[in-house]
């Protein structure tokens, strides 16, 4: 009686990578390129630290992360990269930290706390929600080094004029700038729900108005006479 033999383990592709074991396998969207904005390198490169991890790279395959990540250079990014394909200019990198410092170094902030300082100050909320203005302030906050009490001084006096004066009314004593950014979420959806709210009244009071009597019985609709037809034409 022969034992069964083994079968040859097969690589994965992207689409039959789960998220763990017994969950459904999603179907996993390519990444976008880079073109070399500084404003996108952070974020891209969050992306492509989550997508390796969904295959399993995060550990070792740092070749295969670096060859990945240049396949999706474009533009100005591409032009950097270019000397290192021709093999003009040596490599200054051989691991995956290394070749994310490179990216950085040429297309990050040059002084990425003073350049954060300087958006937090010139960042409002407008007619974002807030939500989106704290996702915002949040990313940036998160680079500008500066102490709790600061950031939330910034985020306050940012914060449309209603929330400002809502923060004012209610006198609280806190300075944890995600705390206050928690509590000016919920309180704008407060508003939104009252805001819903007023408007469903008062449509409800215009249509009384104009189809009801001052009793409260319906009006009944005008009587028209029926129109005469000349069948003579």
């Amino acid at each position: 009686m022969t034992s069964k033999q083994k079968e040859p383990e097969t690589t994965k592709t992207v689409e039959e990578v789960g998220l763990s074991t017994g969950t459904r396998k999603p179907k996993i969207q390519e990444l976008s390129t880079f073109d070399g904005d500084r404003d996108n390198l952070r974020g891209w490169l969050a992306q492509l630290s989550v997508y390796f991890e969904i295959l399993g790279w995060e550990d070792n395959h740092d070749e295969d992360k670096i060859k990945y990540t240049t396949c999706l250079l474009r533009a100005d990014a591409m032009k950097w990269y270019t000397p290192y394909a021709e093999k003009v200019q040596a490599k200054s990198w051989t691991t995956w930290d290394e070749y994310q410092n490179q990216l950085r170094r040429q297309f990050g902030p040059v002084n990425a706390r003073d350049e954060a300082r300087a958006k937090i100050r010139k960042l409002k909320q407008g007619k974002s929600s807030m939500t989106d203005y704290w996702n915002d302030f949040g990313l940036i906050a998160s680079t500008a080094q500066m102490d709790n009490a600061t950031m939330s001084e910034f985020l306050i006096a940012a914060m449309k004029k209603e929330l400002h004066q809502a923060w004012i009314l209610a006198e609280l004593d806190q300075d944890d700038v995600e705390a206050i950014a928690l509590w000016a979420i919920k309180k704008e959806a407060r508003m939104e729900t009252w805001r819903y709210n007023q408007n469903g009244t008062e449509e409800t009071t215009r249509i009384n108005k104009t189809t009801r009597n001052q009793d409260g019985t319906f009006k009944t609709s005008p009587n028209y006479e029926p129109m005469e037809i000349d069948g003579t034409s």
